[in-house]
């Protein structure tokens, strides 16, 4: 989804900019007089804006790594529609609806008071323009002769809403798919309580039963068979619950998913005494936060099936590239089972159930190979233009 985001705001911006282009070569057209500069140096401006928002749309800004450069690539194209308007005549430019192009950017892509921040400095610098070179040139009017300050106004109103409006909608968008990726976890924790937990409970409130009536009826050996059977689902359960508090707990907002899962792998084998080899293909692709959470989601609940059922000496887990999709791939030694019989297991076995519905839910896909006695692999694919950053 942000791929895709970035792309549609790419190509709104790409739009924007040449349509504005457009209009102001209409513009010197139609209305020669609102120009009013040579031949030759309009000739020379449209040319050199032309290569230049050519160059824009082909090298769009980098916006994700918001480090320095980016900031400056920013800054530098809106110094640039800054000067264009301010040696167009100022108000009365025909590049007036361009110098906007870096404002709507920063606010389909950065934060809202980056995008403010140049809105003002624009109106600002406008108004400094027209109080000051009015004195020196013929070129730039008086802040209060002719329309000029109707113009101010119009475009200072219209840059706080292109630097606001776009931002709010995205807040309200980013807001709803939280609140919907909020409820549908909620969903699945409840499943997964109800298919592990829950179960668990509600065997051992029988169990326990039968253990009241063997006792009752003095058969002690059978009892304390009993009791045994109910320690060992008790520390069953025990290590489900621990494992789920460990997935739960486990964030990527200050790391990346290869460092989480790391971390991950690392906790699973120490704790369960199973090795694990985990491998990445770099450089891996840069996924967007929704997409690392659910991977690594993903990749907990993979191993959580090899330590609940598998009986594994051996787990190997791959990240990898492969043009047009990101996959990871889970493979155990362990007893597999038979695939075709899946629904018939008991509750507590719908992990790979879990691990579909995360995957979809990106628009990818599972792959599941298994046989009595021949280990078990869980590939998932999931394509890139839905899944990076």
């Amino acid at each position: 989804m942000q791929y895709r985001y970035e792309k549609e705001a790419y190509q709104f911006l790409a739009v924007y900019r040449f349509l504005a282009y457009a209009l102001a070569v209409l513009f010197s057209q139609v209305a020669p007089a609102i120009s009013a500069l040579p031949q030759v140096q309009l000739i020379t401006i449209f040319s050199t804006l032309g290569v230049y928002s050519i160059l824009k749309v082909f090298s769009p800004l980098r916006w994700q790594a918001r480090g320095t450069m980016t900031y400056l690539i920013l800054s530098g194209d809106f110094i640039l529609c800054i000067l264009l308007i301010v040696y167009t005549h100022g108000l009365n430019s025909i590049f007036l609806l361009y110098s906007l192009t870096p404002i709507m950017t920063a606010a389909l892509l950065f934060e809202e008071r980056v995008a403010l921040a140049l809105a003002a400095t624009a109106s600002i610098v406008l108004s400094l323009t027209h109080v000051f070179l009015s004195q020196f040139t013929t070129r730039i009017a008086w802040i209060m002769q002719g329309y000029n300050l109707t113009l101010l106004i119009v475009y200072t109103l219209f840059s706080l809403v292109a630097a606001t409006v776009p931002y709010r909608i995205n807040l309200n968008i980013r807001r709803r798919i939280e609140r919907d990726a909020i409820i549908e976890e909620r969903r699945r924790i409840a499943r997964e309580i109800h298919d592990g937990v829950a179960q668990s409970l509600s065997y051992l409130n029988l169990k326990t039963k039968s253990v009241s009536d063997l006792l009752t009826s003095k058969n002690t050996v059978q009892a304390i068979t009993e009791l045994t059977e109910i320690r060992n689902v008790v520390q069953d359960t025990y290590e489900d619950i621990r494992e789920s508090i460990d997935q739960l707990s486990t964030e990527i907002k200050n790391v990346s998913i290869l460092a989480a899962l790391g971390n991950y792998v690392r906790e699973f084998s120490s704790n369960n005494g199973i090795p694990v080899q985990f491998e990445i293909a770099k450089p891996f692709a840069q996924l967007s936060p929704v997409a690392e959470l659910q991977l690594l989601r993903i990749g907990q609940e993979a191993l959580t099936n090899v330590r609940r059922h598998a009986m594994a000496s051996s787990v190997d887990v791959r990240l990898r590239n492969t043009g047009d999709s990101v996959e990871m791939i889970i493979k155990d030694n362990g007893k597999g089972f038979n695939l075709e019989a899946l629904e018939e297991y008991p509750p507590g076995y719908h992990g790979l159930t879990i691990i579909k519905e995360r995957a979809e839910g990106l628009g990818g896909k599972v792959w599941i190979e298994t046989a009595p006695g021949k280990g078990t692999e869980v590939k998932v694919h999931l394509p890139v233009e839905k899944v990076r950053m």
